[in-house]
């Protein structure tokens, strides 16, 4: 068994002034899994069984109730499944006050915790995401939203121990001191054009990964359709 983390830290500005700054935690699997596995915090695919260059998805930013309170996360990366290195990009909603705040981000931990792009994001907005290895110890971190006209695609240099040992399209709650945020109800998302290496995601033999708390399912992942989709879909808060 492979120790693993998955290290998502979203930045205090992003927070309700009482929360402290969310931790990483593991992601653990056996190494070249293919059954589906569960996960307190993770939900999507991970292929952790190859080298890995490139990881793309795109999705509609789903539309966020937040009578129950929580946060979500939709993202796409490499490493962190695997190792303790993460280069990731994506949206992350937060539910402050009964209200959804929805922003875009990237994130090269341990070096930078998440770091908000400072643009709008709406429900029903079209994302697309991009993270690529360059070569020269940087990668370049694409996030586009379609809906509102902008797109961030900045070269960051990875931390020591970056190895791209995963790659992975996730739906997330950060962790806190005292375990993981609530998942907050997005009903549904769907990534599309999902690819590794350029190629279909079902050719890199990814695993499926459930959200599970205290014994029960809060999130589904579905099989994968067309090669490239699939569907997350929210079923309760812990």
């Amino acid at each position: 068994m492979r120790v693993t983390l998955t290290a998502l830290v979203i930045g205090a500005s992003l927070l309700a002034p009482t929360q402290a700054a969310p931790m990483g935690a593991a992601a653990g699997h056996l190494d070249g899994a293919a059954a589906t596995r569960t996960n307190d915090h993770w939900s999507g695919y991970s292929a952790h069984s190859g080298d890995y260059t490139t990881v793309s998805a795109s999705w509609t930013e789903p539309t966020v109730d937040c009578r129950t309170g929580g946060e979500v996360v939709f993202w796409v990366g490499l490493d962190g499944d695997g190792n303790g290195n993460v280069e990731q990009t994506g949206t992350h909603v937060l539910c402050r006050n009964g209200k959804a705040i929805h922003t875009g981000w990237w994130e090269t931990y341990p070096c930078y915790n998440i770091i908000d792009y400072g643009h709008v994001v709406q429900p029903g907005d079209k994302i697309s995401a991009t993270v690529t290895d360059n070569g020269n110890g940087t990668y370049r971190l694409y996030l586009r939203d379609a809906t509102q006209g902008w797109t961030e695609q900045p070269n960051k240099r990875a931390c020591s121990g970056a190895g791209d040992v995963s790659a992975e399209v996730i739906t997330e709650t950060p962790i806190y001191p005292n375990g993981p945020s609530p998942l907050a109800n997005f009903g549904t998302v769907t990534y599309t054009s999902v690819s590794i290496n350029g190629r279909p995601l079902s050719n890199a033999n990814p695993q499926a990964i459930t959200m599970a708390r205290h014994g029960r399912t809060i999130d589904t992942t579905s099989s994968i359709t067309t090669g490239t989709q699939f569907s997350n879909t929210w079923l309760a808060t812990n």
